[in-house]
């Protein structure tokens, strides 16, 4: 996995190992710290103990290309989650739908404004497939309107501190900004935080992506506008049942598109 120091994969992994205990096979998860090589060099020690099935949340879409082409070789079945790869053969693949998180937050965050104000995107970690499409469906849709202006966009790498950082510097540029759409819920956190150091808690409106449970006490409180909630624990579920398929030789679909909801102040209080 990517990393364990976000909650959003910490209850993914818990799902994961909580369907593969149920299913009766090991699973062994591993933690590559958000760090490329560190990732490589645990596939590729796995891939010499010939495990049954090799699944993979590329920290890089790109970087772990050459994992799967070995993994390819040694005639490992391999899947990946949650980020899509940018290349070899999977047998599968199990992720929310990006583009369609991204869409439901700038039409949030729209009639949050009223249709109109400047705002700041914070983005995620820009060599994942999951962070362009968050970018590129937030920006299309926000695109429609015409009186909605990004004044400044800027990774944080889905991280809470770095996006404490990236706000902070932001409002020094922009100090009468609208709104904000963070990637992701722990960049969401790192805005508050920010916003709450400059007085403007409340003020400007933010949208998040993930659900995690600071996000939804954030909204239940009124200082985070909204968020587009995906299940990681389901997700893990999803990802550990298609294991158990693939190591019964059963046909798998070539992928599984999950899909998350937009939470608000007028639905949190439902959820489970």
């Amino acid at each position: 996995m990517s990393t364990f120091n976000n909650p959003f994969f910490v209850s993914l992994k818990n799902g994961a190992e909580y369907e593969a205990k149920k299913l009766g096979y090991k699973l062994v998860v591993q933690n590559a710290n958000n760090d490329n090589q560190t990732e490589l060099n645990l596939a590729q020690t796995d891939i010499l103990k010939k495990p049954a099935v090799l699944i993979l949340d590329p920290v890089d879409s790109n970087a772990i290309v050459t994992a799967i082409d070995k993994a390819n070789q040694a005639g490992i079945p391999v899947f990946a989650f949650d980020r899509k790869p940018a290349g070899g053969k999977l047998v599968t693949f199990v992720g929310y739908d990006a583009i369609q998180a991204g869409k439901r937050a700038a039409d949030a965050l729209a009639k949050v404004l009223n249709n109109t104000g400047k705002v700041v995107e914070i983005q995620g970690i820009m060599g994942t497939n999951v962070a362009q499409d968050r970018s590129k469906g937030f920006e299309d849709e926000i695109a429609k309107y015409p009186n909605i202006q990004i004044v400044a966009k800027q990774p944080a790498n889905f991280d809470r501190s770095q996006a404490l950082n990236v706000m902070t510097n932001v409002l020094q540029a922009h100090p009468n900004i609208n709104g904000v759409y963070a990637a992701n819920d722990e960049m969401a956190m790192g805005v508050l935080a920010a916003l709450k150091a400059r007085g403007l808690e409340g003020k400007v409106a933010v949208i998040g992506n993930d659900g995690i449970k600071d996000a939804l006490d954030a909204i239940t409180a009124g200082t985070l506008a909204a968020t587009n909630a995906e299940s990681p624990f389901y997700e893990g579920v999803k990802v550990a049942d298609i294991a158990g398929r693939i190591l019964k030789k059963e046909t798998v679909p070539p992928a599984t598109t999950l899909e998350g909801q937009l939470v608000n102040r007028d639905n949190v209080a439902r959820l489970p």
